[in-house]
């Protein structure tokens, strides 16, 4: 419902305002007219000029940092020229003539496309041609005919978005993620924003839509990472210090997660990690596998670290030294710090990390060693794709440490990683937070 922004509307009666109740970039024979109904919904009317690409968009809140914005849809595209199969509707940002317009549009035939279009002069909103567009190809929910729910998520710190749709507004589809919102660096800067339409030159015709279930919410809290890093260091001790390793930004809810690699020679005995401490503190000890003689041992460490961009690691092995030592860093500002699962495997190639439980707006994180080689392959069963974060990091023994993350959009207590590396012993660990 719109009456908490239009300033209510008595029962039994409907208002129409006229062409100027929204932004038209002149594509339309007259402005669209926008109907707010009793309930407090919307319809826009309209008709689209031949050979116009026609954009239009109508305000719905002030955009802001951290905040997310619903609507549901349903379009009435059938006396259009092309039937609504090149029609876009979606969410509209725009200050004068700059523009960005994210949604779900006709891929031609008879399904619905996630699209981005964005423009600055002269290429801007009142021109007809020269707009960048991004195809994202078919959409996870979604028709032409509707009605379709969409949803825009607004970055804490307003520089990117998340688009999402859904058909029934409960359950939802993570279209885009991390989205630059170009021209704008933050939505700060954005003076427009709400529903948006843009149509293809092919498109002419009339056409209207209702829009309802609007809503304004504060965003969900959301997990946020980066990779800060790997070193390894070969002097064959039983104790290692990293010195001043980056940890990134500092932050109230900063946890910082690092994966240990303890390399022996192909003879050695492998050794557990009795510890490991950062500035001086006693990090939590994750998940961690021992393999076999002349396999080494992988595991994960984490400890909440609010203050301070780098942080030296003490890691301090069980028994004889290994050969040498690696770590790779990671910064994370969960939800929880508490590990939502772990998982370990050691043995030939391939190698599976099974049932390892994900939530949505979360990550999960995969460290790997082995004994000979490099070129190590990670796959995930998940909705999601792994970045490779550290590949196949060596320095003077037959050993490579690879380093994976997933940010996960799905809640899954059986998602499957495998590492495969041809000819190789693998020993891998996987630990995942919200």
């Amino acid at each position: 419902m719109f009456v908490h922004m239009l300033g209510g509307v008595p029962r039994g009666r409907a208002i129409v305002i006229g062409g100027g109740a929204g932004d038209s970039d002149g594509g339309f024979v007259d402005d669209p007219v926008v109907t707010i109904t009793s309930t407090g919904d919307a319809t826009v009317k309209g008709k689209v000029k031949p050979g116009s690409f026609g954009k239009f968009v109508f305000p719905l809140a002030t955009i802001a940092a951290g905040r997310q914005y619903t609507f549901r849809y349903t379009p009435h595209f059938s006396q259009l020229a092309q039937q609504g199969k090149l029609a876009m509707v979606g969410f509209g940002l725009k200050t004068s003539n700059d523009f960005h317009i994210v949604g779900l549009r006709g891929d031609g035939t008879t399904g619905l496309n996630k699209y981005k279009v964005n423009g600055t002069p002269p290429n801007g909103w009142n021109v007809q041609t020269g707009h960048t567009t991004s195809d994202g190809g078919a959409a996870a929910a979604g028709t032409q005919a509707g009605p379709n729910y969409i949803r825009l998520v607004v970055s804490a710190d307003g520089t990117t978005y998340k688009f999402q749709t859904s058909t029934n507004g409960t359950s939802w589809n993570t279209e885009y993620s991390g989205a630059a919102i170009t021209p704008f660096t933050n939505v700060s800067g954005v003076t427009t924003f709400g529903m948006a339409l843009w149509f293809n030159n092919a498109d002419a015709g009339p056409f209207s839509i209702d829009i309802d279930q609007f809503a304004d919410a504060a965003a969900p809290v959301e997990m946020v990472y980066s990779y800060e890093g790997a070193t390894v260091d070969n002097t064959n001790a039983t104790t290692y210090t990293f010195t001043a390793k980056n940890i990134g930004a500092a932050g109230a809810g900063r946890l910082v997660l690092v994966g240990v690699n303890g390399n022996v020679s192909n003879v050695g005995t492998s050794r557990a990690v009795s510890g490991v401490t950062a500035n001086g503190n006693a990090m939590t000890k994750g998940p961690e596998v021992v393999g076999a003689t002349g396999h080494g041992s992988v595991s994960w460490f984490y400890l909440p670290i609010a203050a301070g961009t780098t942080a030296t690691f003490v890691v301090t092995f069980a028994g004889a030294a290994p050969t040498n030592c690696t770590i790779a860093v990671y910064r994370l500002f969960p939800v929880s710090s508490t590990p939502v699962d772990t998982a370990s495997i050691s043995g030939g190639t391939p190698q599976t990390l099974t049932d390892l439980e994900v939530k949505t707006s979360g990550a999960a994180f995969f460290l790997s060693g082995s004994i000979t080689g490099s070129g190590a392959v990670g796959s995930w069963t998940g909705a999601d794709s792994p970045i490779h974060d550290e590949i196949a990091l060596t320095n003077d023994r037959p050993v490579a440490t690879d380093a994976w993350s997933i940010p996960t959009t799905e809640n899954d207590a059986t998602r499957d990683f495998t590492v495969t590396l041809s000819g190789s012993i693998i020993k891998a660990v996987g630990i995942s937070f919200q």
